[in-house]
């Protein structure tokens, strides 16, 4: 639509509508409704067209929530309210994103990137546009309009709704500052947005739905190049709510991820190797020694390989059983990356990450000392492996399992046949090298997998 049409034609089924949403309302106040109404059907028309291009499961969410509003008449009913949807906006007037969050997220969905890191990178760019709309003032200037309109029903269900989206997000402050993951925030926030929803948002959900029908039915809107019509808006909350349960995956990896303890920064250390090593550790190359003193500053990529159509197999059952592991086999080298994060007891939580051919493939253990003793932890799966470390001639290390227990038990010497060989790059002065073997026992001869890994120091900003 031109300037004049979005600022000077206002059609008589538009200022109707106006009409009936705010009834004793000015001439001013009724062009006002209008225009932001048609702002809010550009930008749902925007946010589909994004999210059909750069998909993950929380955009399901966001597409439910946007189309609801722009049916409920919302923005158009309050300018605050218009300020704080148009703040949450993935993309700008033109379609491009809006920030350098944003813009992370779509590039994220352009390389194929696992769902899994697609839905960090959207709600690590939500929390950032909430955030911002709270310090502009967006959602208390709407909350001190909302109070003059207490008595209006239609002002009650604006409300409501923030109460269901945006006050039922408490954790995000600790979330962009790193004490709470992201994923747990938005995981806590949903749960208590559908307990809210389902004790005593019923009004709302029936002001939704017969919205949702008239639409279908008796839709009144009047056509413009760029605006959303009133049947896609219902069709597309029809289709967004049919495919939004695919979020509780995002509910799930949060409430797991909250027991990971709290993110790391580059520049965070243990000292993992001089207190399991003592002296001997004086042998080790600086890089790994730098390697475990926090994985999770270094960039990594991995490939894997497996002796026998018979031990791929294997690996992908137990990737299957335990959802830890990864069974692509070939020449391939995978991208990923080592993410570390601090228990409250101050040990390291280390998980491994790849992807693999959009698939996202995870190692998800804890590193402890236990004495002079190094031990990996498998907690989910209560597995507690020791560690025998040893110094090689080029200033490597060797880690090799030893006792395996069970919650506690000592299982049969499978553990013995892990081992890992850390090794400083005779030709990259910023890499190390680890190399992964599994055998049946130690003293079998030909292993069963291998997996290399390539870590490239990233040096802290």
């Amino acid at each position: 639509m031109g300037a004049a049409s979005w600022k000077d034609t206002f059609h008589e089924e538009e200022l109707d509508e106006a009409r009936d949403a705010l009834p004793h309302a000015s001439t001013e106040a009724l062009h006002g409704f209008v225009l932001r109404q048609r702002a809010c059907r550009l930008s749902l028309g925007l946010l589909a067209d994004f999210y059909r291009v750069n998909p993950c499961r929380m955009a399901q969410v966001h597409l439910l929530a946007a189309s609801a509003v722009t049916l409920g008449r919302f923005w158009g009913v309050s300018e605050p309210f218009a300020r704080l949807g148009a703040a949450v906006m993935p993309v700008d007037e033109t379609g491009l994103p809006r920030t350098p969050e944003w813009s992370a997220y779509a590039s994220a969905c352009t390389e194929g990137l696992p769902m899994e890191v697609r839905d960090e990178q959207w709600i690590e760019a939500h929390m950032v546009d909430v955030a911002r709309g709270r310090e502009l003032g967006h959602e208390a200037a709407f909350l001190e309009e909302a109070r003059a309109h207490e008595r209006e029903p239609l002002w009650r269900l604006l409300v409501q709704h923030v109460e269901m989206t945006l006050g039922a997000r408490f954790f995000d402050q600790h979330a962009l500052a790193g004490a709470v993951p992201g994923e747990s925030a938005i995981a806590h926030g949903l749960a208590l947005s559908v307990v809210r929803l389902t004790s005593a948002g019923w009004v709302l959900l029936r002001h939704y739905a017969w919205a949702t029908l008239r639409a279908l039915c008796l839709p009144r809107w009047h056509r413009a190049p760029g605006l959303v019509g009133e049947r896609r808006a219902a069709w597309l909350l029809l289709s967004s709510f049919l495919t939004a349960w695919t979020a509780a995956g995002v509910y799930r990896r949060g409430v797991k991820a909250l027991h990971r303890g709290q993110r790391t920064r580059p520049s965070d250390a243990w000292s993992l190797l001089a207190s399991a090593m003592g002296p001997e550790v004086s042998r080790v190359d600086e890089r790994v020694i730098r390697f475990y003193a926090n994985p999770g500053a270094w960039n990594v990529r991995a490939s894997v390989t497996f002796s026998s159509r018979t031990a791929r197999v294997l690996a992908w059952v137990a990737t299957r059983l335990s959802g830890q592991g990864l069974f692509e086999h070939g020449a391939r080298t995978f991208p990923g990356r080592f993410r570390t994060f601090r228990r409250a007891d101050g040990s390291m939580h280390f998980v491994r990450e790849l992807y693999c051919d959009g698939a996202l493939r995870s190692f998800d253990s804890d590193f402890v000392l236990r004495g002079n003793q190094l031990h990996e932890v498998f907690v989910e799966h209560g597995l507690d492996l020791a560690l025998d470390v040893s110094v090689l001639d080029d200033g490597g290390i060797r880690l090799r399992g030893g006792t395996l227990r069970w919650h506690g038990l000592v299982l049969p010497p499978v553990g013995r046949g892990v081992e890992f060989r850390i090794l400083p790059s005779r030709v990259d002065p910023t890499r190390v090298d680890i190399i992964g073997t599994f055998r049946w026992s130690s003293s079998s001869r030909a292993p069963l997998g291998c997996i290399h890994y390539e870590a490239q120091w990233a040096a802290p900003s």
